[in-house]
């Protein structure tokens, strides 16, 4: 099968890591993969060693020019299917059926309101809370919407992961004997750190060695309203704010506790990452979290905005030490449950030849080379397995 990965994203966010471990993903499963992008992005440069394909587009919708060539290249490599990410991305798609027949599948990454939805031919939504938003926000027939979870890294456990938790700690500031908080994705609005520095004053009393790890990548205006706040608290010495981080195993190995408190997450893929890890999680009762997290079991679910029930929530796993082990053996049941690697690319096989049928009304080609095995172990272009938010 000719298939085209479309991202528009110049940098990294979860959208752009999902649509790279696709395209890796069916690559390996032999098919000719094309991933479309503007050129010296994040994602171009992962692509080295690796069977996919790179053609670079500025994605421009006005003039016609890019959906002029896009629409005849195209044509010419006798594409089956087009798989758009990212809003420019979805509407450079959405567009280009007014020049090809092509069929043009569509990933929801979001839940915000847009009507190109309704063009697609068909909407793989990341979560049930995202699949419930485009049928009754934009309109998606609930025929043409799907929901397939992301792919995340099933990255067995190291002999040595004691070792590397340590040297992750000594690196970043840390004590060995800290409880310490991870906090993971853009530190921007959305994520609502604010609501756990709220929480911090309360978590300290009931816990004196609880620390926060801030990962991500930064929103200037944000950053300068937490860092006011903390320093209004005297908490420089609990928080630490820590860049982009590649190996996001090895980060969540590192941490006792995962903290997802957004005011809206269409899935939030950080939980089941730290639930791979053996780690329980406290979040926010909203959008997909509700999805993955399961409330007493593998973490707690609190009131979104609630600094008193969130301090309350992570106070009670770190004074109970038994009771964090079984919400991490839990959590990691749950994610191996949730997240088969395998099927998913699989998913997307037959979600691409289904619409290929009812689009060009013809079939499409198999693929060449088939594993032989079932594994959940998917390439990653070369740089440890990731995740991260847009």
């Amino acid at each position: 099968m000719k298939i085209v990965q479309l991202i528009s994203g110049i940098g990294v966010n979860g959208a752009v890591i999902q649509c790279l471990r696709l395209a890796e993903g069916l690559a390996k499963r032999g098919h000719d993969v094309t991933l479309v992008a503007r050129n010296n992005s994040w994602i171009q440069s992962q692509l080295p060693g690796t069977n996919v394909k790179f053609r670079s587009s500025d994605l421009q919708r006005w003039p016609f020019n890019d959906l002029r060539e896009m629409a005849r290249w195209v044509a010419q490599e006798r594409v089956d299917i087009v798989h758009t990410h990212n809003t420019s991305g979805q509407i450079f798609g959405a567009m280009l059926k007014m020049f090809t027949k092509i069929p043009v599948v569509a990933t929801a990454h979001h839940t915000k309101l847009h009507a190109y939805w309704m063009l697609k031919d068909f909407v793989i939504a990341n979560s049930d809370h995202t699949r419930g938003i485009e049928i009754g926000w934009n309109r998606v027939r609930p025929r043409n919407i799907e929901t397939v979870r992301a792919l995340i890294d099933h990255a067995p456990i190291p002999e040595n992961s004691q070792q590397l938790r340590d040297r992750w700690r000594q690196e970043h500031g840390f004590q060995k004997d800290d409880k310490l908080i991870g906090i993971v994705g853009d530190v921007c609005p959305r994520k609502n750190h604010l609501l756990l520095l709220k929480a911090m004053p309360q978590i300290l009393r009931r816990v004196p060695n609880a620390k926060v790890a801030v990962i991500g990548n930064r929103c200037y205006w944000y950053m300068q309203r937490l860092r006011a706040g903390i320093e209004q608290l005297g908490l420089e010495n609990e928080f630490r704010f820590i860049d982009f981080q590649y190996d996001i195993p090895n980060m969540m190995r590192a941490i006792d506790l995962l903290v997802a408190c957004p005011t809206q997450e269409a899935f939030g893929l950080t939980p089941p990452e730290a639930m791979a890890a053996f780690k329980p999680v406290v979040a926010t009762r909203v959008g997909g979290l509700i999805e993955s997290v399961v409330d007493g079991e593998t973490g707690y679910l609190v009131p979104s905005n609630n600094a008193a029930a969130l301090s309350s929530a992570v106070a009670k796993v770190f004074e109970n030490d038994d009771l964090a082990e079984q919400m991490g053996v839990a959590g990691r049941a749950r994610f191996l449950e949730m997240f088969d690697n395998y099927s998913n690319v699989i998913r997307h096989e037959d979600i691409y030849t289904d619409v290929a049928r009812r689009v060009l009304r013809r079939d499409v080609a198999k693929p060449v080379s088939l594993p032989t095995r079932k594994s959940n172990s998917l390439p990653t272009a070369g740089v440890p397995p990731m995740v991260y938010h847009r």
